[in-house]
């Protein structure tokens, strides 16, 4: 029996992400689960005496931290891909196992212009690729700001992970199994602003690019891109095969767009990894449940969240001037979907 039993543990046994345990524990009626895996998260939950984390109360030392939440995807976008999820779930925990309350969330998504109401917050955590510096440049010198996944101002606090090295791991680990043709599939990203959004060239693909062309074994034609997502991953593979001469491997931007991947080459009868291998970023718990279990970048996007609310307190308790850019590490998790652990 385990003592203190974590939402991780139940997700563990129940084969479900930690996301799903969360929202079945806390009984949100927006989201559709199978009756069968409700009703085993919480027969987990019993098993292992599960107890939500009681808010810590106050002492009179304790500054009242007031925080909002800016998150720059829709709330739909957010459940298809559980890396910012995740990250938001990391803000949620240590905000409760502090006592912190979040009065408002944001969701930034394209096209919006709305005035956000700051008033009262003296913290803020972006998540995502949002320019935060018509925050940082507001009236109020007392609202501290800390991004997450992107480094938008020297101004504020930034947790981030290190995409280009995430990349190198992945690609060296394929020139190690001998292959030289690798394609790449991944999504477009922008920055968002207040007033509009700028695309710039993604870290991973840019790795990509150096890594093949320093090597002599660029082509055009290898290199994908478009919308994130499992429906971008299996359109971009499906475009990939149907071009012929496909790569013998693929670094893949995002677990998501590689589990769409893997439906495109099963439909196209080709196999993972005898035909294609594949390497892909993020090890999302589903990656370890999918066939063939993905070898992935793992990403630690809760304790980026965790660190975010961590660097929010300590820089409004302390008045700490100088801004702090935290990188969280990342590590290669070697599964049967590269070939090498088949």
């Amino acid at each position: 029996m385990i003592e203190i039993a974590t939402i991780k543990d139940i997700a563990e046994l129940a084969q479900v992400s930690s996301a799903t345990v969360s929202r079945v524990l806390n009984n949100d009626l927006s989201f559709n689960v199978p009756e069968e895996t409700k009703n085993k998260v919480i027969e987990i939950a019993k098993k292992l005496n599960y107890r939500k984390t009681e808010r810590k109360r106050k002492t009179k030392e304790q500054p009242d931290i007031k925080v909002g939440l800016l998150i720059w995807c829709s709330e739909q976008l957010e459940y298809s891909d559980p890396y910012y999820l995740s990250i938001r779930l990391g803000v949620e925990r240590e905000c409760l196992r502090r006592g912190i309350e979040i009065h408002r969330v944001f969701r930034w998504v394209e096209g919006s212009s709305q005035d956000m109401d700051l008033s009262d917050l003296n913290g803020m955590i972006a998540i995502g690729k949002v320019n935060t510096s018509f925050i940082t440049n507001s009236k109020d010198p007392n609202l501290h700001v800390v991004s997450v996944d992107h480094i938008s101002s020297d101004q504020c606090d930034a947790v981030v992970f290190d995409l280009e090295k995430a990349a190198k791991q992945a690609m060296e680990h394929l020139f190690e199994l001998g292959h030289e043709k690798i394609g790449y599939i991944g999504g477009t990203s922008y920055v968002f602003s207040k007033d509009n959004k700028q695309h710039y060239i993604d870290e991973r693909q840019q790795a990509y690019r150096f890594l093949m062309m320093e090597r002599g074994w660029f082509r055009d034609k290898d290199l994908h891109t478009g919308g994130w997502g499992t429906d971008a991953g299996y359109q971009q593979m499906k475009y990939a095969i149907e071009q012929g001469d496909i790569p013998s491997a693929f670094l893949i931007a995002s677990d998501p767009m590689a589990i769409g991947a893997l439906r495109a080459l099963d439909e196209f009868g080709l196999k993972v990894p005898e035909d294609v291998a594949i390497v892909s970023i993020d090890d999302i718990d589903i990656a370890q449940y999918v066939n063939p279990p993905l070898t992935t970048v793992k990403v630690l996007s809760e304790e980026m969240g965790t660190t975010a609310v961590k660097l929010l307190v300590d820089r409004i308790e302390s008045g700490r001037e100088a801004a702090l850019h935290v990188t969280v590490p990342t590590k290669l998790v070697i599964r049967k979907s590269c070939g090498a652990n088949s």
